[in-house]
């Protein structure tokens, strides 16, 4: 049998390694004879690492454990967070400001929350071993600037320290 541990390290990297099947396919397609072969090769290859970009800085982004307080749950532009203390709801329209915080307890205590602030002053703190904190990356996907190279440091800082990822423009006058 096959180890839990590797499976579940399989699946969470399971839409990367289809975006570099296909590309791997693409480069051996492209290596054929022939204009229309490198054609098709090449717009394999191209898929393959459009799939392959995203997939890779979701993988990095995601928990791998899930065995946090709570459970999240994304429906219609609002982001719900049931925990048994704390819990809430933010809408991703009002959203004001989207922050990382980590601290130097990990990795035996979860050292990474998402903060979410609302222009009204409502706040959200959801630890990022929740389950389905996975789905953070994609509600927050559509946000223009969303900095997810931040987001990324974040998950991988030893300190104690805030990331902002995402910050509403300020509104102006002229």
């Amino acid at each position: 049998m096959i180890r839990p541990e590797i499976i579940e390290l399989f699946w969470h990297y399971f839409e990367l390694l289809i975006g570099v099947a296909i590309t791997v396919m693409g480069v051996m397609i492209f290596n054929l004879n022939g204009l229309l072969w490198q054609g098709i090769g090449g717009l394999f290859a191209i898929a393959g690492l459009a799939i392959s970009w995203p997939a890779w800085r979701r993988a990095r982004l995601t928990p791998k454990r899930h065995d946090g307080p709570g459970v999240v749950e994304v429906d219609e532009r609002q982001i719900t967070y049931f925990a048994p203390f704390g819990g809430g709801a933010v809408s991703i329209n009002d959203l004001a400001r989207v922050t990382i915080l980590t601290s130097d307890q990990g990795p035996f205590v979860e050292d990474v929350h998402w903060l979410f602030e609302e222009n009204g002053g409502t706040r959200l703190l959801i630890p990022n071993s929740a389950e389905g904190a996975a789905q953070l990356f994609d509600a927050l996907s559509p946000l223009k600037g969303v900095d997810f190279e931040a987001a990324i440091r974040a998950m991988g800082s030893t300190a104690t320290d805030s990331f902002v990822i995402w910050a509403k423009d300020p509104a102006r006058l002229h």
